[in-house]
């Protein structure tokens, strides 16, 4: 893991591991992955964090922090109009979870420094921290009009639209939409994103099954499986969560697929998914 956040980057609530180590701690995509092809599924019940920041895995600790938080206060007391400055305090308080002096100075970058898309980036993953994430859109999408081909943006806003606005069919639209225009389209770490988005929309859906929204994560499964009709993961958390919701009838169809896909496959409770249709 890098020592310091890659600017521009969305450190969100369990983002990727498996597409970008960049953009923070995973939402167990590749865990999903790699345990059904193990034969042995994770429990749905996964212990979310709702639009929590990672913990930067600095070299300086807490007090080397706020020591240079300090110093750049010091130093934009003698030099109130240099852009860089106020954002560097922007990017310390960032990774020190100070929100709104986060915001503050990214603002005042802006004010000083218009169009750094890497900033408004910034500033709208700071509003989304705040909750705000209808802001937090908004910044990435000026982000991405100034740079279309902002990675960190196009990620932060489809992630956003995801987990924290319950959009998964306005994500899967919107990153098609840039895999239209791009279609070798790649995040930071070369990832390319058509290769993955089915992932992402399934990995969404672990995390609002749960956080209890059952309903759009059956529709983030959904969404998954129409961009990929035989994922694994995707075909037995949907089918798994209809029949938890008393879907059975609409479960079953799933679960045979499945069986047909790989006989061995367990369900989320790691029993044998064909003891299911027998």
């Amino acid at each position: 893991m890098k020592t310091e956040k890659t600017r521009g980057t969305m450190l969100s609530s369990t983002a990727l591991i498996l597409c970008c180590v960049t953009f923070g701690a995973g939402f167990l995509c590749g865990d999903i992955v790699s345990e059904y092809r193990r034969g042995s599924a994770p429990a749905v019940a996964v212990q979310a964090q709702q639009a929590a920041p990672q913990a930067p895995a600095k070299q300086a600790g807490p007090a080397s922090t706020e020591s240079r938080i300090a110093e750049l206060r010091e130093q934009l007391k003698k030099s109130p109009d240099d852009a860089s400055l106020w954002t560097h305090l922007g990017n310390f308080c960032y990774d020190s979870g100070r929100f709104d002096e986060a915001i503050e100075a990214y603002g005042r970058s802006l004010a000083l420094a218009p169009g750094n898309p890497d900033v408004i980036t910034d500033l709208g993953s700071m509003h989304r921290m705040k909750g705000q994430s209808a802001e937090a859109v908004k910044y990435y999408e000026q982000a991405i009009a100034l740079k279309p081909d902002h990675a960190n943006a196009v990620f932060n806003k489809g992630v956003t639209l995801l987990l924290d606005m319950e959009k998964p069919e306005e994500a899967v639209t919107f990153w098609n939409s840039v895999l239209a225009r791009v279609p070798h389209f790649a995040l930071n770490n070369g990832t390319h994103l058509h290769a993955i988005i089915h992932e992402l929309v399934a990995d969404a859906g672990v995390q609002l099954e749960a956080h209890g929204r059952y309903d759009t994560a059956l529709r983030a499964y959904a969404e998954a499986l129409k961009l990929k009709p035989d994922f694994l993961p995707a075909l037995v958390h949907r089918a798994w969560l209809l029949e938890q919701t008393g879907r059975g009838n609409e479960a079953l169809p799933l679960w045979k697929r499945v069986v047909e896909l790989d006989a061995n496959t367990l369900d989320p409770a790691g029993k044998p998914v064909r003891d299911r249709i027998r």
